[in-house]
């Protein structure tokens, strides 16, 4: 992870208006708002990082957050689609979350996912996170899931080994 920079401008309107990551993201950013990305300075904002392959950092694949949107400490991430499936949110959002262990006062973090990204969900599940309720949002069901700051976060191996309870026989 690290400060978004103009370079990753291009990247970051994609991430904004790629129709497969935005599927359970709200859709696509309006127009107003892709050109707010276009003229905005990046990276002067608290709480907003880009994700990075180690080999390549100069090269965004995706953007990780923690904020105060909800009046709470809260995770959200997003990946290209070229970037998903390969353990990269998971590496990322336990290092954010790390962090915040290390460097914030808050006593828990929140993180809202649509409940058919299954993906998302399962994700959260291996982090620690568990459903604190649900909401609509977007036009879709959301769950608000919640993990508290003051527990220790599963191992990287933990994580890579958890199997979501509804997942296919396959899965296990």
């Amino acid at each position: 992870m690290r400060a978004p920079e103009d370079p990753d401008r291009a990247e970051l309107i994609r991430l904004m208006t790629d129709p497969i990551t935005r599927e359970y993201l709200g859709g696509s950013v309006d127009y107003a708002s892709r050109q707010a990305l276009e003229l905005s300075p990046l990276g002067l904002s608290w709480g907003h990082w880009v994700i990075a392959r180690a080999e390549d950092e100069s090269r965004m694949i995706g953007s990780i957050t923690l904020d105060y949107d909800r009046g709470e400490l809260e995770l959200s991430y997003a990946l290209l689609p070229e970037a998903t499936g390969q353990g990269l949110a998971a590496a990322s959002c336990r290092q954010l979350l790390a962090w915040a262990q290390e460097n914030l006062e808050d006593d828990h973090v929140i993180a809202v996912t649509q409940t058919r990204n299954k993906r998302s969900v399962a994700l959260l599940q291996r982090l620690g996170f568990s459903v604190r309720r649900g909401l609509e949002e977007f036009g879709s069901q959301q769950l608000m899931m919640e993990r508290s700051l003051e527990t220790a976060l599963p191992s990287a191996e933990e994580i890579a080994a958890f199997t979501p309870p509804y997942a296919p026989a396959a899965w296990r």
